[in-house]
Protein backbone atom coordinates (compact mmCIF):
# COMPACT_ATOMS: atom_id res chain seq x y z
CA UNK A 1 0.00 0.00 0.00
CA UNK A 2 0.86 3.36 -1.11
CA UNK A 3 0.30 5.93 2.10
CA UNK A 4 -0.78 9.22 1.26
CA UNK A 5 1.56 12.25 1.83
CA UNK A 6 0.86 14.29 4.90
CA UNK A 7 1.32 16.87 2.62
CA UNK A 8 2.86 18.56 -0.32
CA UNK A 9 4.29 21.43 1.68
CA UNK A 10 4.60 22.60 5.22
CA UNK A 11 1.75 24.92 6.24
CA UNK A 12 1.97 27.83 7.55
CA UNK A 13 -0.12 28.63 10.86
CA UNK A 14 -2.71 31.43 10.13
CA UNK A 15 -4.92 33.02 12.93
CA UNK A 16 -8.23 32.37 13.23
CA UNK A 17 -9.42 36.23 12.63
CA UNK A 18 -7.86 35.88 9.34
CA UNK A 19 -10.16 36.32 5.63
CA UNK A 20 -11.77 32.53 6.72
CA UNK A 21 -14.79 33.94 4.66
CA UNK A 22 -13.95 34.88 1.43
CA UNK A 23 -16.30 33.47 -0.33
CA UNK A 24 -20.39 33.34 -0.19
CA UNK A 25 -22.09 31.31 1.12
CA UNK A 26 -22.92 28.66 -1.57
CA UNK A 27 -24.83 25.27 -2.00
CA UNK A 28 -22.78 23.12 -4.99
CA UNK A 29 -22.08 19.87 -6.04
CA UNK A 30 -18.30 19.54 -7.22
CA UNK A 31 -17.32 16.64 -9.48
CA UNK A 32 -13.61 14.78 -9.18
CA UNK A 33 -13.22 15.11 -13.33
CA UNK A 34 -13.60 19.21 -12.37
CA UNK A 35 -10.94 21.77 -10.99
CA UNK A 36 -13.16 23.60 -8.22
CA UNK A 37 -13.03 19.37 -7.07
CA UNK A 38 -12.14 20.01 -3.64
CA UNK A 39 -8.03 19.51 -3.13
CA UNK A 40 -8.11 17.81 -0.13
CA UNK A 41 -9.91 15.30 -2.04
CA UNK A 42 -7.74 14.83 -4.64
CA UNK A 43 -6.32 11.81 -3.01
CA UNK A 44 -9.00 10.24 -1.68
CA UNK A 45 -9.29 6.45 -2.96
CA UNK A 46 -12.96 6.48 -3.30
CA UNK A 47 -13.00 9.90 -4.69
CA UNK A 48 -16.73 10.45 -5.82
CA UNK A 49 -18.95 14.08 -6.29
CA UNK A 50 -19.59 15.66 -3.27
CA UNK A 51 -21.85 18.35 -2.14
CA UNK A 52 -21.03 21.23 -0.06
CA UNK A 53 -22.85 23.84 1.80
CA UNK A 54 -21.06 26.77 2.98
CA UNK A 55 -17.65 28.02 2.16
CA UNK A 56 -15.59 25.24 -0.44
CA UNK A 57 -12.40 27.12 -0.19
CA UNK A 58 -11.65 25.67 3.19
CA UNK A 59 -10.97 22.07 1.61
CA UNK A 60 -8.40 23.96 -1.05
CA UNK A 61 -5.77 22.33 1.33
CA UNK A 62 -3.81 25.81 1.84
CA UNK A 63 -4.62 25.43 5.52
CA UNK A 64 -3.67 22.38 8.01
CA UNK A 65 -6.54 20.26 8.94
CA UNK A 66 -7.37 18.04 12.18
CA UNK A 67 -9.98 15.56 12.11
CA UNK A 68 -10.96 15.22 15.80
CA UNK A 69 -13.51 12.80 17.04
CA UNK A 70 -14.86 10.07 19.84
CA UNK A 71 -18.24 8.92 21.19
CA UNK A 72 -21.12 10.00 20.96
CA UNK A 73 -22.26 8.95 24.35
CA UNK A 74 -18.77 10.82 25.80
CA UNK A 75 -17.87 11.96 29.49
CA UNK A 76 -18.09 15.16 30.83
CA UNK A 77 -14.24 15.35 30.60
CA UNK A 78 -14.30 14.03 26.91
CA UNK A 79 -16.66 16.73 25.86
CA UNK A 80 -14.88 19.33 27.48
CA UNK A 81 -11.69 18.49 26.18
CA UNK A 82 -12.84 18.15 22.47
CA UNK A 83 -14.42 21.50 23.11
CA UNK A 84 -11.07 23.25 24.24
CA UNK A 85 -8.94 21.17 21.03
CA UNK A 86 -11.72 22.34 18.33
CA UNK A 87 -11.09 26.31 20.10
CA UNK A 88 -7.31 26.01 20.04
CA UNK A 89 -6.91 24.41 16.87
CA UNK A 90 -9.22 27.10 15.22
CA UNK A 91 -7.35 29.89 16.77
CA UNK A 92 -4.29 28.68 15.02
CA UNK A 93 -6.27 28.87 11.80
CA UNK A 94 -6.37 25.11 11.53
CA UNK A 95 -9.59 23.39 9.75
CA UNK A 96 -11.34 21.21 12.67
CA UNK A 97 -12.90 18.58 11.16
CA UNK A 98 -15.60 15.80 12.30
CA UNK A 99 -18.52 14.33 11.70
CA UNK A 100 -21.39 16.72 13.16
CA UNK A 101 -23.00 13.80 15.42
CA UNK A 102 -23.65 14.28 19.50
CA UNK A 103 -20.67 14.44 22.05
CA UNK A 104 -17.47 14.62 20.78
CA UNK A 105 -18.11 16.01 17.53
CA UNK A 106 -20.50 18.43 18.41
CA UNK A 107 -17.97 19.85 20.96
CA UNK A 108 -14.96 20.38 18.88
CA UNK A 109 -16.97 21.86 16.21
CA UNK A 110 -18.66 24.34 18.62
CA UNK A 111 -15.21 24.53 20.30
CA UNK A 112 -14.05 26.02 16.23
CA UNK A 113 -16.81 28.46 16.43
CA UNK A 114 -16.54 30.05 19.00
CA UNK A 115 -12.97 30.84 18.42
CA UNK A 116 -14.45 32.61 15.06
CA UNK A 117 -12.22 29.80 13.50
CA UNK A 118 -12.67 27.29 10.43
CA UNK A 119 -14.68 23.70 10.65
CA UNK A 120 -16.39 21.02 8.38
CA UNK A 121 -18.66 18.74 9.34
CA UNK A 122 -18.47 15.71 7.12
CA UNK A 123 -22.03 14.34 7.33
CA UNK A 124 -23.94 10.62 6.65
CA UNK A 125 -27.12 12.48 4.78
CA UNK A 126 -27.39 15.14 2.50
CA UNK A 127 -26.47 18.75 3.51
CA UNK A 128 -29.26 19.71 3.75
CA UNK A 129 -30.58 16.89 6.25
CA UNK A 130 -29.70 18.13 9.65
CA UNK A 131 -29.42 15.24 11.50
CA UNK A 132 -29.22 14.30 14.83
CA UNK A 133 -32.25 17.05 15.05
CA UNK A 134 -30.33 18.19 18.69
CA UNK A 135 -27.82 19.46 16.40
CA UNK A 136 -29.90 21.06 13.51
CA UNK A 137 -28.79 24.97 15.12
CA UNK A 138 -25.07 23.76 14.66
CA UNK A 139 -25.24 22.52 11.59
CA UNK A 140 -27.15 25.48 10.20
CA UNK A 141 -24.20 27.41 11.80
CA UNK A 142 -21.53 25.49 10.25
CA UNK A 143 -23.44 25.72 7.34
CA UNK A 144 -22.77 29.82 6.96
CA UNK A 145 -19.69 30.03 9.18
CA UNK A 146 -17.62 27.14 7.90
CA UNK A 147 -18.49 24.03 5.31
CA UNK A 148 -20.66 20.94 5.45
CA UNK A 149 -20.16 17.93 3.64
CA UNK A 150 -21.14 15.14 1.95
CA UNK A 151 -21.09 12.78 -0.84
CA UNK A 152 -24.53 11.71 -0.47
CA UNK A 153 -27.70 13.65 -2.71
CA UNK A 154 -29.86 16.19 -1.15
CA UNK A 155 -32.30 14.71 0.87
CA UNK A 156 -30.74 11.61 1.53
CA UNK A 157 -31.83 10.03 5.10
CA UNK A 158 -29.20 8.80 7.81
CA UNK A 159 -28.27 5.46 7.26
CA UNK A 160 -25.58 3.13 8.83
CA UNK A 161 -23.93 2.47 5.91
CA UNK A 162 -23.38 6.17 5.29
CA UNK A 163 -22.02 6.65 8.15
CA UNK A 164 -19.46 4.52 7.51
CA UNK A 165 -18.19 5.80 4.39
CA UNK A 166 -18.62 9.12 6.23
CA UNK A 167 -15.85 8.12 8.95
CA UNK A 168 -13.38 6.58 6.08
CA UNK A 169 -13.90 10.64 4.43
CA UNK A 170 -12.85 12.09 7.35
CA UNK A 171 -9.02 10.31 7.57
CA UNK A 172 -8.85 11.08 4.14
CA UNK A 173 -8.85 15.32 4.58
CA UNK A 174 -7.07 15.03 7.86
CA UNK A 175 -3.22 15.79 8.28
CA UNK A 176 -3.64 14.54 11.85
CA UNK A 177 -6.52 12.84 13.21
CA UNK A 178 -7.13 13.13 17.18
CA UNK A 179 -9.34 10.36 18.94
CA UNK A 180 -10.72 12.17 22.43
CA UNK A 181 -12.55 9.26 23.62
CA UNK A 182 -13.16 5.96 22.29
CA UNK A 183 -15.35 3.09 23.08
CA UNK A 184 -14.57 -0.12 22.11
CA UNK A 185 -17.32 -0.32 19.69
CA UNK A 186 -16.98 3.11 18.67
CA UNK A 187 -17.29 4.32 15.09
CA UNK A 188 -14.59 6.50 15.74
CA UNK A 189 -12.04 3.33 15.39
CA UNK A 190 -13.04 3.34 11.36
CA UNK A 191 -11.57 7.28 10.88
CA UNK A 192 -8.54 5.90 13.36
CA UNK A 193 -7.70 2.77 11.28
CA UNK A 194 -8.05 4.58 8.22
CA UNK A 195 -5.90 7.33 9.79
CA UNK A 196 -2.86 4.94 9.61
CA UNK A 197 -3.51 3.20 6.29
CA UNK A 198 -3.11 6.61 4.57
CA UNK A 199 -0.52 7.59 6.81
CA UNK A 200 -1.98 10.07 8.49
CA UNK A 201 -0.52 10.86 12.42
CA UNK A 202 -2.81 9.73 14.90
CA UNK A 203 -3.18 10.83 18.47
CA UNK A 204 -5.44 9.70 21.38
CA UNK A 205 -5.90 10.45 24.71
CA UNK A 206 -5.87 7.11 27.04
CA UNK A 207 -8.23 6.53 29.46
CA UNK A 208 -10.66 5.10 27.27
CA UNK A 209 -11.96 1.37 26.02
CA UNK A 210 -10.80 1.66 22.24
CA UNK A 211 -7.27 3.79 23.47
CA UNK A 212 -5.68 0.48 24.48
CA UNK A 213 -6.30 -0.31 20.61
CA UNK A 214 -5.09 2.46 19.79
CA UNK A 215 -2.42 2.51 21.22
CA UNK A 216 -1.33 -0.92 20.70
CA UNK A 217 -1.55 0.39 16.48
CA UNK A 218 0.64 3.21 17.17
CA UNK A 219 -1.14 6.00 18.06
CA UNK A 220 0.37 8.39 19.91
CA UNK A 221 -0.56 9.04 23.79
CA UNK A 222 -1.52 13.43 24.81
CA UNK A 223 -2.68 13.70 28.25
CA UNK A 224 -3.63 17.30 27.72
CA UNK A 225 -5.19 19.66 25.49
CA UNK A 226 -2.47 21.76 24.93
CA UNK A 227 -0.08 18.95 24.35
CA UNK A 228 -2.30 17.48 21.43
CA UNK A 229 -2.11 21.29 20.03
CA UNK A 230 1.59 21.50 20.44
CA UNK A 231 1.71 17.83 18.59
CA UNK A 232 -0.43 19.09 15.68
CA UNK A 233 1.57 22.39 15.52
CA UNK A 234 5.07 20.68 15.60
CA UNK A 235 3.46 19.03 12.20
CA UNK A 236 1.85 21.65 10.21
CA UNK A 237 3.30 24.71 11.05
CA UNK A 238 6.17 26.21 9.73
CA UNK A 239 9.34 23.83 9.89
CA UNK A 240 7.56 20.87 9.76
CA UNK A 241 8.68 18.12 8.18
CA UNK A 242 7.78 17.43 4.67
CA UNK A 243 6.91 13.70 3.95
CA UNK A 244 8.41 12.22 6.78
CA UNK A 245 8.30 12.23 10.41
CA UNK A 246 10.75 13.00 12.26
CA UNK A 247 9.67 14.93 15.14
CA UNK A 248 10.59 13.15 18.35
CA UNK A 249 6.92 13.53 19.75
CA UNK A 250 6.06 11.30 17.00
CA UNK A 251 8.39 8.15 18.06
CA UNK A 252 4.76 5.74 17.86
CA UNK A 253 3.73 6.95 15.34
CA UNK A 254 6.13 7.35 12.19
CA UNK A 255 7.06 4.07 13.18
CA UNK A 256 2.98 2.67 12.24
CA UNK A 257 2.82 0.89 9.40
CA UNK A 258 0.42 -1.21 7.30
CA UNK A 259 1.40 -4.11 9.93
CA UNK A 260 0.29 -1.83 13.01
CA UNK A 261 -2.86 -0.54 10.94
CA UNK A 262 -3.38 -4.37 10.58
CA UNK A 263 -3.69 -4.72 14.36
CA UNK A 264 -6.65 -2.65 15.29
CA UNK A 265 -9.46 -4.55 15.70
CA UNK A 266 -11.60 -5.36 12.14
CA UNK A 267 -14.34 -2.62 10.97
CA UNK A 268 -16.78 -5.95 11.21
CA UNK A 269 -15.49 -6.27 14.84
CA UNK A 270 -16.38 -2.94 15.65
CA UNK A 271 -19.20 -2.11 13.99
CA UNK A 272 -20.99 -5.28 13.28
CA UNK A 273 -22.51 -8.13 15.77
CA UNK A 274 -19.51 -10.42 16.39
CA UNK A 275 -21.60 -13.39 15.35
CA UNK A 276 -23.07 -12.06 12.34
CA UNK A 277 -19.42 -10.90 11.66
CA UNK A 278 -18.24 -14.29 12.00
CA UNK A 279 -20.71 -15.31 10.02
CA UNK A 280 -20.14 -13.57 6.98
CA UNK A 281 -16.58 -14.66 7.63
CA UNK A 282 -16.69 -18.33 7.17
CA UNK A 283 -19.16 -18.20 4.46
CA UNK A 284 -16.73 -16.26 2.45
CA UNK A 285 -13.97 -18.08 3.27
CA UNK A 286 -16.14 -21.41 2.25
CA UNK A 287 -16.53 -20.48 -1.35
CA UNK A 288 -14.57 -18.16 -4.25
CA UNK A 289 -17.44 -15.41 -4.02
CA UNK A 290 -21.02 -14.96 -3.18
CA UNK A 291 -23.81 -12.17 -3.42
CA UNK A 292 -25.98 -11.11 -0.70
CA UNK A 293 -28.47 -13.45 -1.45
CA UNK A 294 -25.90 -16.52 -0.82
CA UNK A 295 -24.84 -15.12 2.06
CA UNK A 296 -28.22 -15.35 3.92
CA UNK A 297 -28.71 -18.28 2.33
CA UNK A 298 -25.61 -19.59 4.29
CA UNK A 299 -25.60 -17.29 7.51
CA UNK A 300 -28.90 -17.14 8.16
CA UNK A 301 -28.71 -13.25 8.49
CA UNK A 302 -31.30 -10.66 6.94
CA UNK A 303 -29.87 -8.90 3.84
CA UNK A 304 -29.83 -5.46 5.95
CA UNK A 305 -27.30 -7.53 8.17
CA UNK A 306 -25.03 -9.34 5.80
CA UNK A 307 -24.87 -5.73 3.61
CA UNK A 308 -24.10 -4.14 7.23
CA UNK A 309 -20.86 -6.25 7.79
CA UNK A 310 -20.05 -6.29 4.29
CA UNK A 311 -19.56 -2.71 4.49
CA UNK A 312 -17.43 -3.09 7.35
CA UNK A 313 -15.14 -5.62 6.12
CA UNK A 314 -14.73 -3.98 2.64
CA UNK A 315 -13.54 -0.60 4.84
CA UNK A 316 -11.11 -2.92 6.74
CA UNK A 317 -10.12 -4.55 3.64
CA UNK A 318 -11.10 -8.28 4.31
CA UNK A 319 -12.99 -8.35 0.95
CA UNK A 320 -13.55 -6.54 -2.21
CA UNK A 321 -16.93 -6.08 -4.11
CA UNK A 322 -16.67 -7.46 -7.55
CA UNK A 323 -18.95 -7.30 -11.04
CA UNK A 324 -22.51 -8.49 -10.37
CA UNK A 325 -22.27 -7.78 -6.69
CA UNK A 326 -20.66 -10.44 -5.39
CA UNK A 327 -17.52 -10.47 -2.64
CA UNK A 328 -14.14 -12.22 -2.10
CA UNK A 329 -12.71 -12.64 0.90
CA UNK A 330 -8.72 -12.08 1.08
CA UNK A 331 -5.97 -11.31 3.21
CA UNK A 332 -6.20 -8.05 5.49
CA UNK A 333 -5.15 -4.64 4.12
CA UNK A 334 -3.56 -6.55 0.69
Amino acid sequence: MNALSLHAAPYHLRPANADDRQDAVELCERFPDRPDYPQRLQKWKRQKSVWLQGHPHLLAGDRPSCTVVGSRACSRDAEQRAFELGQKLAERGVLVVSGGALGIDAAAHRGALAAGGPTCAVLGTGVDVHYPRHNAELLAAIGREGVLLSMFPLGSPPMPLHFRVRNELMAALADVVIVVEAQARSGSLITARQALRYGRPLLCFPGSEGAVALLSAGARAVRSVDEAVACVASLVGPGAAVETYEQPLLTRVESATVSAAASLPSAAMLLSDDDAAVRVLAALAACPSADVGELCARTGLSAAECAAVLVDLELADRCTRLAGGRYMLHAPLS
